[in-house]
């Protein structure tokens, strides 16, 4: 098989599938942020790890990050023009996905399941931003209608 014979689907814009996933992402981040910010849940209450952290900061950087990850979802979506610039290009959703994820790394020892899950959901969005076929500088745009 050469290489002339493989022509996958290409597309310019976002993902709707990693544009979707970081919506999730992002309404879980502000969720899990608005109750620990607020007072609702205690994250660090226990001193047997090796980092500590307010619980009001660390509520507002998972409000921030979840704020991030819904823009940018929505950019992805192509929802908006001014978003539909972030959406271009997949460098700022993979940036939110891998904080998100290293941030509920930090969240595991208090909520296992559910940071689990958002890292899986993490790992799905930066799958889909870097195995998805785009459009090189070389190749024409009149290959897309194919």
């Amino acid at each position: 098989m050469t290489r002339e014979d493989w022509d996958p689907r290409r597309s310019e814009g976002g993902s709707a599938f990693a544009g979707v996933l970081l919506l999730l992402v992002g309404a879980w981040q502000v969720f899990i942020g608005y109750a620990v910010a607020g007072g609702e849940a205690f994250v660090f209450t226990g001193g047997g790890y090796w980092y500590r952290a307010d619980n009001t900061g660390w509520g507002w950087v998972n409000i921030v990050i979840g704020l991030a990850a819904i823009v940018i979802g929505l950019g992805q979506l192509g929802m908006g023009q001014r978003l539909t610039r972030w959406g271009a290009s997949p460098s700022p959703a993979l940036l939110v996905a891998v904080v998100s994820a290293m941030n509920q790394f930090f969240l595991a020892p208090q909520y296992p399941l559910w940071s689990s899950l958002v890292i899986a959901v993490d790992v799905f969005v930066i799958w889909e931003l870097t195995t998805r076929a785009r459009l090189g500088s070389d190749e024409e745009p009149d290959r897309l209608t194919r």
